[in-house]
């Protein structure tokens, strides 16, 4: 039998990002996917790849009961929780990258649908829709990565050196260095996928929104909302214990299903919620169809003691009514046609809804691929939200889908009351790329930092009257860009999945083979296809059928030794990263 020499073979077969932003894909003539105006996977969200063939399957491991290990640490980070000044921008960025690169196999290391909402004057919740469980790095990118599940929670506990981090995940994660396991989502189970929406803290427990969407479906199916409640002394205490073994079970309770008649998909709630004294605000999106672009807004209002009690939930009817049950809820009305940067009459998959300057805003981001955070003003919470008069909140300069931006793209801008304070106003959003090599590999492989969460300040006066756009745009504070220049290295083996059919370039074909053959060995070589591109080496008698691959590797040579004497055929067939194999070619030689 064939023996393989070579330490690149199998090194990188690794698992990564299940999409950049898929979930959320950009308008286009034939409207393939859902929209990214504001994802991945979201959850960044989103590399039009899915989760099942980016991560392998992993071994649940029981293992011994966890190691009493202290949370990661990040030193200087954005400060204890509390503070009366808004936190920096650029210090919110840092800490998370700084978590990343130190994550361990049960720690977060990136993800998408980032929320934060807070415990108590030292801690914050910050909630997760697909979420990677490290190691992760600058240099490694996703690529070793031990876990990755559909949503998660990290608390952050605050001191006066930085703060630590702690992952809760629905259990299974590792136990202790050196025991990878199986993380399970906080919310849901190994089949359909929960990702997080909005939610509040109310009494001694928060109230979570999460949508439901079908498994194994793409584009996404969605199927509903359900409402998980979370202890908060449970989350609190989960923060101040080992980094290892953090779980949560919280209550989950299903909101029912409605679908107007018109068809589409389901109205799914919490995409945002506004607390208004004892009242809440809760809002949802409904897509005419299920690749439908163009999300319609809907909205309820409830006692916040009552949040989970449906019956007492009244549906906005039209023209300032409201009504009992879903079928009488009628669409929020928006402004019309295309709006600044590329908004449509439509909201985003996640959004925020805030009260400033005497008005309502709802904030999102532009449609997919442009850099842009815009406000939408509104004399009431049930809108009609003014799509013509849209403010400019920030613009990110390291947006954009071609080589010199990474092919990152932005989504899902949400509102963080739990950070914001004085004056300003903090905003979180989600980054990703679409970018792919000429192999199909993710960037997600080659850097960590595609899908770190972002974030910028706005001052408050930016929601007044009086405000000009010019001054909008500069009036934002931000971190420094983090962009690595992946594509920028080697432009032409980069590329938009969007743009490509299956997501993935052309594969190119393995035009030569040479054989060098000696003593029971053999050194094949062929001219390298690109970056990224896997070859299957296949080795027969002539005129036999080739059988298994005897070698995958995705250098442009490997080494075949423990060959009996004889005459061989090798053939090379290069493959990429979802397995679709190219033209190859062979060569002939005799192992004497």
């Amino acid at each position: 039998m064939a023996q393989v020499s070579d330490p690149g073979t199998e090194a990188a077969q690794a698992p990564s990002r299940r999409r950049v932003a898929s979930r959320h894909r950009r308008p286009s003539s034939r409207r393939r996917g859902l929209e990214l105006v504001g994802l991945v996977l979201g959850i960044a969200a989103g590399v039009g790849v899915a989760a099942g063939w980016l991560i392998p399957s992993l071994r649940h491991l029981s293992g011994p009961s966890p190691v009493n290990s202290p949370p990661v640490m990040v030193r200087g980070s954005s400060g204890p929780p509390g503070s009366p000044v808004a936190p920096d921008p650029a210090a919110l960025d840092a800490e998370w990258a700084a978590y990343s690169d130190r994550s361990g196999c049960a720690d977060w290391a990136g993800g998408d649908g980032v929320s934060a909402i807070r415990l108590n004057s030292a801690q914050l919740a910050w909630f997760f829709s697909d979420t990677f469980i490290g190691p992760a790095g600058p240099d490694i990118g996703f690529s070793q990565v031990s876990g990755f599940a559909h949503n998660a929670v990290v608390v952050q506990t605050g001191t006066r050196i930085g703060s630590a981090f702690v992952t809760v995940t629905g259990g299974g994660a590792c136990t202790g260095p050196g025991r990878p396991g199986n993380a399970a989502p906080v919310v849901g189970g190994s089949s359909d996928r929960y990702w997080d929406e909005d939610g509040l803290s109310t009494g001694r427990t928060i109230v979570k929104f999460y949508q439901r969407y079908a498994a194994g479906t793409f584009p996404f199916v969605p199927l509903g909302t359900v409402v998980a409640v979370f202890g908060t002394s449970q989350l609190s205490s989960a923060g101040h214990g080992s980094r290892y073994g953090a779980t949560a079970h919280p209550a989950v309770v299903p909101v029912p299903s409605y679908t107007p008649p018109a068809g589409g998909s389901p109205i799914l709630w919490g995409a945002a919620v506004l607390r208004l004294g004892d009242t809440v605000y809760v809002y949802g999106t409904q897509s005419p169809h299920v690749s439908d672009p163009l999300r319609h807004l809907y909205l309820a209002r409830v006692p916040v003691s009552q949040l989970t009690a449906f019956s007492s939930w009244r549906f906005y009817a039209g023209a300032g009514t409201w009504a009992a049950g879903q079928q009488s809820a009628r669409p929020v009305p928006l402004g019309a046609g295309p709006v600044g940067a590329g908004a449509g009459a439509g909201v985003a998959s996640g959004f925020s809804v805030i009260k400033a300057g005497g008005r309502y805003w709802l904030i999102q981001t532009a449609a997919a691929g442009t850099p842009d955070i815009n406000a939408y003003p509104a004399a009431a919470p049930w809108g009609p939200f003014d799509f013509t008069a849209g403010r400019l909140l920030y613009r990110d300069p390291s947006i954009g889908l071609d080589d010199a931006h990474d092919f990152r793209i932005m989504y899902e801008a949400r509102a963080e009351p739990a950070l914001s304070a004085g004056h300003e106003l903090v905003i979180s959003y989600n980054v990703n790329s679409e970018g792919v090599s000429t192999g199909c590999r993710p960037m997600a492989l080659y850097t960590n930092t595609v899908t770190l969460p972002r974030f910028v300040t706005v001052p408050l006066a930016a929601f007044g009257p009086g405000f000009g756009r010019g001054a909008q745009a500069g009036s934002a504070r931000s971190g420094p860009p983090d962009d690595p220049g992946i594509a920028r290295q080697n432009p032409a083996q980069w590329f938009d999945s969007w743009g490509l059919r299956h997501g993935c370039p052309r594969i190119p074909a393995v035009t030569s083979v040479r054989a060098s053959a000696g003593s029971g060995q053999v050194r094949l070589g062929w001219p390298d296809a690109g970056l990224g591109v896997r070859y299957l080496v296949y080795l027969h008698a002539p005129g036999q059928p080739g059988g298994d691959p005897v070698a995958r590797t995705y250098r442009d040579g490997v080494t075949l030794t423990g060959l009996r004497p004889g005459r061989y055929v090798a053939r090379v067939v290069p493959a990429n990263f979802r397995k679709y194999r190219g033209r190859g070619a062979e060569a002939t030689f005799t192992v004497r």
